[in-house]
């Protein structure tokens, strides 16, 4: 999978550090002084002609008079200095650069013509490059800490199997160095910067690739190659790993911080969400978050499923877990009678048996080798109707603390179903009991939130993991039509709505059945034919939005009618868009009992074709209701679109409605999404507003379409 092997990035045998200074402290200075204080194994070349010698090291004048040629050359040079340098380690045959200097498209357009310099300049050279504008990197097993700030000055970082990249040096430090305090331990560390070279992405993929990485974290302002998070993520599912992503800026003033911070766009968060959703990439919103997470997922154990047990002395806690939990998807299924039966017999007659499970503070107030405890628990865990268990514990401490945590303890190396507990004692008066769930690492939270999002956050993983492996089994539609792509390679902008339902015809999509007229009389005769009621609308690849432009009239039931109507709308849209071309009139078949959708294709360089679906007619923009999945989308999928949305109740039928049959429309979401794929180079967006569904039979047709076609003159969004 991997598209360059990273490992000599992350562990070289040489290094060579250009424009290295004197100056141990100052940024030019530190790479070189983390290196050596951290116990690097292999070889490091200063260079710069300024020296002789740094801190007793030997310093050479170029690069060229490198003894060896080094896996990876770190860049702290002028930024003006850097694509010469650049090709100067090309021409030695380095492998790697990282480029600390700043002063590329963070700070404008004759920053980013610098940058594209330096793109080019890797790639004639296939120098594999990180940055510009980074903070560098570490492989904590191989102590390489090389780069600069208060991070590398540390104590070294504690080993583990958490590898994180991160667009933000800062930033992403931060979070590592938090992390590390909570106890996370960390493998590899990378600090991304611009991405003029390798992007978040590649390393991503290594990560994945990586066998000694479990747990793969990423800071996101804005991903190049958002469409490669598919590949990825399907590949961690595979491998069951993880990757938890926080992603800024989701707002519109996060987004313009994110583009002046690195020169990345945000992007649109809907897609972002989508592309998350569609490889069950995790979301954090906080460092506590990804320490929560991680220990979550270092556990080891993955549910079977969504439903959930909890145990608690309080009903308070309780409720807050059941809405917390219930947030993160997770599901309360009542006990089975059998169970209900043998709890009833060990918990007080006051005790609520409907989960979440009040065993009141008796239960965990009794001494641990009394009946009671260790028995209800296992009664639980052997529940057919529960795939995991929360023990709510409350603040009990001393001995008693103890006592049941070495219960869990063991119960816990008994079954193959995940134990979580939120226990909210002090840690000065709980600490054993703690360090026995902390040794057998059973994820232990101090808040019913923290820990109903951690289980939330596994749950979803182990069912993504197994839809992972369905999916693979479903047949994914692919229909080429290589004489529609030639037929739109060559033309620019709108395609009108009589000529896109023609083309979605060749992909299989139904549309209502319509023809152009020139004239009134041709306008009558072809509704004579197709029979009234019918709607016409203008007919103008240049009137986007139809209704707008009072360029569409609906249920008209006469010759009369029609004349009027005819002429009405061309006043209205001449009027409305005096300079547009406006070849006929559209005369149209009448849809009527059934409900009305949206579908949709966005396609853009950054994430791929992607396909959408909503409500339709007007709710569309007012209520913002739409779900979105990336091509290929198979019938399960297309179903999950339908059903995640509001737009579900109304087509099941709402307030005694007749509801219809989302087949038709999954069925019309597969074929899109090959129409998508087929037409990715061709086809900017397309929109089918409304697709009209009929109750009856079930059957979907396309009322309207409109098609933007992509500029192959330039790069789009």
């Amino acid at each position: 999978m991997t598209t360059r092997n990273l490992d000599r990035l992350f562990d070289p045998r040489s290094v060579a550090v250009i424009g290295a200074s004197q100056d141990l402290t100052s940024i030019s200075g530190q790479p070189l002084a983390h290196l050596r204080s951290h116990g690097y194994r292999g070889n490091i070349y200063p260079v710069n002609p300024k020296y002789t010698a740094i801190d007793g090291v030997k310093t050479y004048s170029a690069i060229g008079e490198l003894p060896e040629t080094p896996d990876l050359a770190l860049i702290l040079v002028n930024a003006a200095r850097v694509p010469g340098v650049l090709r100067e380690c090309g021409e030695k045959g380095i492998s790697f650069a990282i480029i600390f200097s700043a002063g590329f498209s963070e700070i404008g357009a004759e920053g980013a013509i610098l940058q594209q310099r330096v793109a080019e300049t890797a790639k004639k050279y296939n120098v594999g490059v990180v940055g510009p504008n980074c903070q560098g990197m570490m492989n904590i097993p191989e102590n390489v800490y090389a780069g600069f700030g208060s991070p590398f000055k540390m104590q070294p970082f504690r080993a583990g199997p958490v590898s994180m990249v991160s667009q933000s040096g800062g930033f992403g430090y931060s979070m590592a160095s938090l992390a590390e305090e909570a106890g996370l331990g960390f493998r590899k560390i990378m600090s991304i910067g611009n991405e003029a070279g390798l992007t978040s992405m590649d390393f991503m993929e290594h990560f994945v690739d990586d066998e000694g990485t479990k747990i793969v974290v990423g800071y996101i302002e804005g991903l190049q190659d958002a469409y490669r998070l598919l590949e990825v993520g399907a590949a961690a599912l595979a491998r069951k790993k993880p990757i938890l992503v926080w992603k800024m800026g989701r707002t519109e003033i996060g987004q313009k911080a994110a583009a002046s911070h690195t020169g990345n766009l945000g992007g649109q968060s809907a897609l972002y969400d989508a592309l998350f959703k569609q490889k069950c990439i995790i979301q954090v919103e906080d460092v506590q978050d990804l320490i929560d997470y991680s220990n979550a997922f270092l556990y080891g154990k993955l549910p079977h499923g969504s439903r959930v047990a909890v145990v608690t002395a309080s009903g308070g806690a309780g409720v807050a877990l059941a809405d917390q939990c219930a947030q993160s998807g997770l599901q309360f299924p009542s006990l089975a009678a059998q169970t209900i039966k043998k709890l009833r017999a060990l918990l007080p007659a006051f005790s609520s048996l409907i989960n979440p499970i009040d065993a009141t503070p008796s239960l965990f107030n009794r001494p641990t080798g009394s009946a009671g405890l260790r028995e209800v628990f296992q009664h639980i865990l052997d529940d057919p109707n529960i795939d995991s268990l929360i023990v709510a514990n409350s603040s009990v401490h001393g001995a008693l603390a103890t006592g049941i945590a070495q219960v869990i303890m063991e119960l816990d190396r008994a079954t193959t179903k995940p134990i979580f507990v939120c226990w909210s004692a002090r840690d000065a008066l709980a600490g054993d009991a703690f360090r026995i769930l902390k040794d057998a690492k059973i994820p232990c939270y101090k808040t019913p939130t923290r820990c109903g999002k951690a289980l939330g956050a596994v749950t979803r993983f182990a069912l993504a993991c197994r839809g992972q492996q369905a999916q693979q089994s479903e047949e994914i539609a692919c229909i080429e039509r290589p004489a529609v792509r030639a037929a739109l390679r060559s033309r620019q902008g709108m395609i009108s709505e009589y000529e896109a339902k023609a083309y979605l015809r060749e992909y299989g999509i139904c549309t209502t059945g319509d023809a152009v007229a020139s004239s009134i009389e041709e306008a009558r005769q072809i509704a004579g034919q197709m029979g009234y009621p019918v709607v016409i609308k203008i007919h103008s690849a240049d009137i986007s939005h139809k209704t707008e432009a009072g360029g569409v009239r609906l249920g008209i039931s006469s010759d009369a009618e029609l004349s009027a109507a005819y002429s009405g709308i061309l006043e209205s849209a001449r009027r409305h868009s005096p300079q547009a071309r406006i070849d006929g009139v559209l005369v149209q078949e009448m849809v009527r009992g059934g409900a009305e959708v949206i579908l949709g294709i966005l396609n853009s360089r950054q994430f791929g074709p992607a396909i959408m679906f909503g409500l339709g007619g007007i709710f569309t923009e007012v209520l913002n209701d739409v779900s979105f999945r990336f091509a290929p989308v198979t019938d399960a999928m297309a179903r999950d679109m339908i059903a995640e949305t509001k737009a579900a109740a109304i087509l099941k039928g709402a307030r005694g409605a007749p509801g219809v049959d989302v087949g038709g429309i999954a069925s019309t979401i597969v074929k899109l999404s090959a129409m998508a794929i087929d037409l990715k180079e061709e086809i900017a967006e397309l929109d089918i507003n409304p697709l009209f569904v009929l109750r009856e039979s079930g059957e979907a047709k396309a009322g309207d379409a409109l098609i933007s076609l992509a500029d192959h003159q330039a790069a789009r969004a």
